[in-house]
């Protein structure tokens, strides 16, 4: 198999994308609380216990385009908008995607001298995140 481009993926907010990306990370979790005892000859045990994801961002702050701009990310969180439905995939078919519930968690914006200017934005998931194709 071979490597897969990232620039390929997009991050979704609903049917809209999320514009101007310059990275995006999918992270998934998995808590995994101690459940050691006596009886377990000095061996650590855990359980697999509550699992979550998130969407990391960032990318050039413009105010423009066809598609969730900086700014409408930034009035989500403000107004507290509710969840959205958010997918991580390919622009095109042939690889796999993910998409669940989720909420935009914070929003950064970087002002750099004489640079252009950078966002970044936490989605937080809100529920299961399930393989697309």
């Amino acid at each position: 198999m071979s490597a897969i481009n990232g620039t390929l993926y997009a991050v979704n907010s609903g049917s809209d994308k999320i514009l101007h990306v310059i990275d995006a990370s999918l992270n998934v979790d998995v808590d995994l609380p101690d459940a050691s005892n006596k009886e377990g000859a000095g061996w650590g045990k855990h359980i697999n216990g509550i699992r979550n994801w998130s969407i990391d961002i960032s990318g050039t702050y413009e105010e423009e385009g066809s598609g969730m701009t900086p700014n409408e990310i930034l009035a989500a969180i403000i107004d507290r908008t509710a969840d959205a439905t958010i997918a991580f995939e390919p622009t095109s078919g042939g690889t796999a995607g993910w998409t669940g519930t989720g909420t935009f968690q914070n929003f950064k914006l970087d002002a750099p001298l004489e640079a252009p200017m950078k966002y970044s934005v936490t989605i937080k998931g809100n529920g299961p995140l399930a393989e697309t194709t």
